[in-house]
């Protein structure tokens, strides 16, 4: 702004409130200046007009009056302008008039300007806190993509070789780490979906029975040879007074205690992890019990604590590349243990160790009901389920295959449609006892599929196999009359389970 060319009142007022760089840096201020003081001009020549018009003949005065009249004319119209420039920058919402004193419209502008500076200040805070959160987000995406690459690299190398190789010993020794690889890269990309389902409020808890102590016992017992790759063992340290029989989802649980004991192995060496429970107290039916999981691993720095169970966070960057894992985790069991209604607590010393623990109130199971734990396991034995008639409905030539190997493997009889219209038509065809329906396929989808199907059938077990994850998808294909559905990769035992529900002998 040029300084000489400035009313020296005004000057004075813009001296004392605001730097020549807050200026410069905004054009709208330095236009609104402008406005003002072409205002403080134009009442200086109000003021020459009227002395030189006591001198003037009538004539004269006349035009000087007109000349005048024109000026204050020209300066209702700035001070319009400028009073709507103030309700334009005014966030108090108070609108202000035309006749208000210009020299108060000069103090509320200097006002509005501080709020203008602290409103900048915030946005910057807050463009700093999304640029921290988009890092955080990357970073997550290139230790997922990392995750998600090792095991493909396994699986894809391992196949070359087999195939160069193909001989029996090959395919025995490189079988099991096909296998782990695998299983790793399915239990990732469950962390992902888990994790999706809690964050969009679609995930329910079940009010199931179940014995909290056989339960604790299988995981520790699953959980065990990975524990012995790092030279690890697991204890289990029940009291004698511990209610075992409650009421709650066991499938969350245990997906609760496998989730912090497999951080507590992937973070000890040579040392021992323990699943400790401990009876606070009964009474009224409700059981109050309190979960640790201790290890004896590389502990956590304390202001870490919060940062562990932020999404997109592990403790620190070289955590993910030094022992592995998407930081999600611990995120997902702070969640569901809030949907269970309470919370996770961390005690943890550098080099001594870490305490994970909760605390939680369930309704005890006062029937004892005999609860089948098995299914919520590896260790789950499939059944046989000769004689079940399935209707597999699905257009890629090797999911085809896939699952049909695996339930021929179990006797079941299955059937096969590689699209929507074939399916319709067996449908009318044949006598099924459950649908396996893919959504995504050519010529008819499974959704129109499903949606004839239902129009003459309205309980037939139409269960989705498929791909498509997002919650968009499976809620209309559970609103078009679908039962349930499995997600691709599906889990072998998963899909007996499902199947064994719609069985009869």
């Amino acid at each position: 702004m040029d300084k000489p060319n400035i009313h020296r009142h005004l000057g004075r007022q813009i001296d004392k409130f605001l730097s020549e760089e807050t200026i410069n840096k905004s054009p709208e201020l330095s236009a609104f200046i402008d406005v003002i003081n072409q205002t403080y001009l134009n009442y200086e020549k109000d003021a020459e007009l009227f002395e030189q018009s006591t001198r003037l003949n009538d004539k004269e005065y006349s035009e000087i009056n007109l000349k005048l009249k024109e000026e204050i004319d020209k300066r209702d119209i700035f001070q319009k302008k400028l009073v709507e420039a103030i309700n334009q920058l005014n966030v108090d919402g108070k609108k202000l008039k035309g006749d208000d004193n210009l020299f108060d419209l000069i103090k509320i502008l200097n006002r509005e300007i501080e709020i203008k500076k602290e409103f900048q200040k915030q946005l910057n805070e807050s463009k700093i806190i999304a640029e921290n959160a988009n890092e955080a987000k990357s970073e997550f995406l290139s230790i997922m993509s990392h995750e998600i690459r090792t095991p493909l690299n396994a699986i894809i190398g391992l196949v070359y070789i087999m195939e160069k190789e193909n001989s029996l010993q090959s395919f025995q020794e490189n079988i099991e780490v096909l296998k782990n690889s695998a299983q790793n890269l399915f239990l990732l990309i469950n962390d992902i979906l888990d994790f999706n389902k809690i964050e969009a409020g679609k995930i329910d808890i079940e009010r199931i029975p179940f014995n909290l102590i056989v339960l604790t016992n299988q995981i520790a017992k699953s959980m065990q040879a990975r524990a012995s790759e790092n030279l690890n063992k697991i204890e289990v340290i029940v009291p004698d007074n511990f209610v075992p029989n409650l009421i709650s989802d066991p499938l969350r649980m245990n997906q609760i205690i496998t989730n912090l004991v497999s951080n507590a192995i992937k973070f000890t060496k040579n040392g021992t992890i323990k699943i400790k429970l401990n009876q606070l107290g009964v009474f009224d039916n409700l059981s109050t019990f309190k979960v640790e999981i201790i290890d004896t691993g590389i502990g956590i720095e304390k202001e870490k604590f919060n940062t562990i169970f932020e999404k997109f966070s592990q403790a620190e960057t070289r955590t993910s590349r030094q022992f592995g894992g998407t930081g999600l985790g611990l995120s997902i069991t702070k969640k569901l243990l809030n949907l269970l209604g309470t919370d996770i607590l961390v005690e943890s010393e550098i080099g001594v160790g870490t305490n994970f623990n909760f605390t939680l109130q369930l309704p005890i199971d006062l029937k004892f009901t005999p609860v089948n734990t098995n299914d919520l396991h590896e260790n789950y034995k499939v059944e046989n389920l000769k004689g079940l008639k399935v209707l597999l409905v699905e257009d890629n030539l090797i999911n085809i295959k896939i699952a049909h190997k695996i339930m021929t493997q179990w006797d079941v009889e299955v059937d096969l449609a590689e699209n929507g219209l074939v399916g319709v038509e067996k449908f009318n065809a044949h006598k099924y006892d459950v649908i396996l329906m893919d959504l995504s396929m050519p010529v008819m989808d499974g959704y129109e599929a499903t949606t004839i199907i239902r129009e003459k059938d309205k309980l037939i077990p139409i269960v989705a196999l498929t791909a498509s994850a997002s919650f968009g998808y499976l809620d209309r294909a559970l609103q078009i009359g679908i039962n349930e559905y499995i997600i691709k990769p599906f889990n072998p035992n998963e899909l007996n389970m499902k199947l064994k529900k719609y069985y009869r002998l």
